[in-house]
């Protein structure tokens, strides 16, 4: 009865009959325990800095220095605060690179757009709002059927519109101009939109009674005729760009688009003024690359790696500045056009 209490006997034991050269081979061939090895330390590698940028000292003061206009106390009180304050424009000039700031130009000038487009079509706005949310449950049921078509329509063609004009009008592309000349050009915008609609009005009224299209004058100086489409001669490379060809807008609008496209076009300009140092700083960097490179595994091998820049051409096929003068300021069929673009313009594209 020895097993019940768990004790081990001898005579069980397979091992007892083995000789003791035989135990002591077994013994050696048994599996040594597994012992974890040590994992190899890392090596320290020294960080890589980062190249450093020339930020402006935010320590350094300005004794001399007037008191900027970020100060809401112009009479000279704590001017002793503002000796060391470095405008963020400087700052950012310092820290970012031309692309991104021309990147953030555009995006913060297409949200500009936007956003004064749409204070400009409050009203078409409430119209379409009205028509989902007040009314009779028959007008409303009627409206979310119909999605508001008419009234949606109105507003999708103001805000359309109304981002053309600002683009046409050179909205927020001066960085001279004040909140209240921006504000000016906003409102002028509005004032052409509805100058427009106004016509479209009239030639529905003269359709509906069989009477002559009143005749079309010019958006930006109602004391001259519009231009045809001759005379708006786009380069092909600016038409290109369009949503469609200038011929398939409606006659009262193809000056609109063509001036928003030059305005824009005047704008890439500015933007490859400030891009052109930066793109020269790269072509360098780009051909010491392709230097080593051939240097290393032979000329076909390094401009495959790198090819060479792209030529920019020295002369541009149009200006734009000509363009405006052939479209806009014909002396010879306009006497009066630089009267009428002063008053009719809060100021001067060209």
């Amino acid at each position: 009865m020895g097993w019940f209490w768990g004790e081990k006997s001898s005579q069980n034991d397979p091992a007892k009959s083995l000789d003791d050269d035989l135990k002591q081979f077994l013994k050696d061939q048994q599996p040594r325990p597994y012992v974890p090895a040590e994992l190899p330390k890392p090596v320290e590698q020294p960080a890589s800095k980062p190249p450093e940028q020339a930020l402006p000292d935010t320590n350094k003061s300005f004794e001399d220095r007037p008191l900027p206009k970020e100060s809401l106390f112009q009479d000279g009180r704590y001017k002793d605060i503002w000796k060391t304050y470095v405008p963020q424009n400087d700052i950012a000039v310092a820290s970012t690179t031309p692309v991104e700031r021309v990147l953030a130009a555009r995006k913060d000038r297409r949200q500009s757009i936007h956003k004064a487009a749409l204070e400009n079509c409050a009203f078409e706005e409430e119209l379409q709002q009205d028509c989902f949310k007040t009314g009779p449950l028959s007008k409303k049921i009627k409206g979310r059927m119909t999605m508001c078509h008419e009234e949606t329509k109105a507003f999708n063609r103001c805000y359309t519109l109304q981002a053309k004009f600002l683009q046409a009008l050179g909205y927020m592309t001066s960085s001279t101009n004040t909140n209240e000349d921006e504000e000016k050009i906003q409102m002028h915008a509005d004032k052409l939109y509805h100058r427009m609609m106004d016509y479209e009005a009239e030639v529905d009224e003269a359709r509906r009674e069989n009477r002559p299209i009143p005749p079309l004058s010019s958006l930006f100086n109602p004391n001259r005729p519009a231009p045809t489409v001759e005379q708006i001669a786009l380069p092909k490379a600016m038409e290109d760009k369009m949503k469609k060809p200038l011929h398939e807008y409606p006659p009262h609008e193809r000056e609109l688009v063509a001036r928003a496209a030059l305005q824009e076009a005047k704008l890439t300009d500015l933007y490859a003024e400030d891009l052109f140092n930066y793109t020269v700083t790269m072509n360098e960097d780009r051909k010491k690359r392709q230097a080593w490179l051939t240097k290393t595994f032979g000329e076909a091998i390094g401009k495959f790696l790198i090819p060479d820049p792209p030529k920019e051409p020295s002369v541009k096929p149009y200006s734009i500045q000509q363009l405006e003068r052939d479209i806009w300021q014909d002396e010879s069929s306009a006497p009066t056009q630089n009267q009428a673009a002063k008053s009719s313009e809060p100021r001067q594209l060209g």
